[in-house]
């Protein structure tokens, strides 16, 4: 059972996680959840602004099992008593280490500096310097349940496969084609 209990729990943060709803769970509603999860404040916590964030990695699993490892975390977030923004983020690596590939979804009402109501934007972002590989989604309360199932048919078994998983591509095997050219050497 140990191989699988880091899976386990990242499935429930984040179906837990949806329980929150968007201008709608309030100040209590968001803390109840946190107290649950044992999700911990990051920073200052009262109605008027509060954030978040629960965690899980496989870090208790030996390495020459796990690989680099595996580490999710849900975070929400609490602007003038109502919940404003839910994210996902899920990763190879340990929480505290540089996670080299990840997938991140964050959920909010309007996103970006131009307050896009688009319901969903996706995609493949890396640079020269890292080399890494992430996907990130922001959605809104408008995005088709398609899209919502697309983007968060999250692979749990990179918590408990020999040797993990490679990189995002293999995090959400549902997420938009990856660009070829984005690294020719890869194979």
């Amino acid at each position: 059972m140990g191989l699988l209990r880091p899976a386990v729990r990242a499935q429930y943060l984040f179906h837990q996680l949806q329980t929150l709803q968007l201008d709608h769970s309030s100040f209590e509603e968001a803390q109840t959840l946190a107290r649950k999860l044992g999700a911990e404040p990051h920073g200052p916590c009262d109605r008027s602004v509060c954030e978040w964030e629960a965690k899980v990695d496989n870090s208790r699993i030996p390495e020459w099992w796990r690989g680099s490892g595996a580490a999710f975390l849900v975070s929400f977030n609490v602007k003038d008593s109502v919940v404003v923004r839910k994210n996902t983020g899920y990763g190879i690596g340990k929480i505290g280490a540089f996670i080299p590939s990840q997938v991140g979804l964050v959920e909010e009402k309007q996103w970006g500096r131009g307050n896009t109501n688009e319901p969903v934007r996706a995609g493949w972002k890396t640079t020269e310097l890292y080399r890494y590989f992430a996907f990130t989604v922001h959605m809104t309360p408008k995005a088709t349940p398609e899209d919502r199932r697309r983007y968060t048919s999250y692979n749990y078994s990179c918590f408990w496969k020999y040797k993990g998983c490679r990189d995002a591509r293999d995090l959400l095997p549902t997420a938009d084609p990856f660009p070829e050219n984005a690294f020719p050497e890869r194979k």
